[in-house]
């Protein structure tokens, strides 16, 4: 074969295969398509936001002898800082009416903000900020108390570590004795309990 007609035979080979470039477009029937090319992609879904949940608290006032009393308080949030922060704002809030009908009053100040700062394996971290003044004394042990208690009556909490502006305190407990170790209901049951009277001097 003379060169000239080895190079017509090649070229003639080249085009046969090449791709055709021209032409109307075929449409594929759906029998010939390979399953799963012709489903539509799966679009991304974004995750659930949480719902809201509901959990009964209780806020502790002071009675007239003294001593914390309970009160229910329902709050709702969609995690436990959600909770305990709307149970911190009822306390702040202050005894309502017929709780003031009933002569209870809260140690703390009447301006006081509080505010969830951290939760942590059951350790709530309470920011407290506004009042110029804080209680001290007896008040400041009873304040103290309220915060604790109230904050560990949401299921969930089992202790509270108190910050002033952001700072870390030393809270002081029933004894007098400031800790700055995380503070539980255990370390203010004592004021649960009626302040005990002084007896009656003996008769001279």
């Amino acid at each position: 074969m003379s060169r000239r007609l080895l190079t017509v035979v090649l070229c003639c080979l080249l085009a046969g295969c090449a791709v055709p470039t021209g032409g109307p477009a075929e449409e594929i029937p759906p029998s010939e398509v390979p399953f799963g090319l012709t489903s539509p992609s799966p679009q991304p879904t974004a995750p659930p936001t949480p719902e809201p949940s509901a959990a009964s608290g209780q806020v502790y006032l002071v009675a007239q002898d003294d001593r914390l009393v309970p009160r229910p308080r329902e709050v709702t949030g969609a995690s436990l800082a959600d909770r305990v922060g709307a149970l911190l704002d009822e306390l702040a809030a202050g005894p309502t009416a017929a709780e003031r009908d009933e002569q209870l009053s809260t140690a703390l100040p009447p301006d006081v903000e509080l505010a969830v700062a951290d939760v942590s394996d059951g350790t709530v971290t309470v920011d407290l900020s506004g009042p110029a003044e804080v209680p001290t004394g007896q008040a400041s042990r009873r304040a103290a108390a309220q915060l604790v208690l109230s904050a560990t009556s949401v299921p969930g909490v089992a202790a509270v570590v108190l910050t002033l502006d952001g700072q870390r305190i030393d809270a002081p407990l029933p004894s007098g004795e400031l800790t700055a170790e995380p503070l539980s209901a255990e370390d203010y049951t004592v004021l649960l309990t009626p302040a005990p009277t002084a007896a009656p001097a003996p008769p001279s």
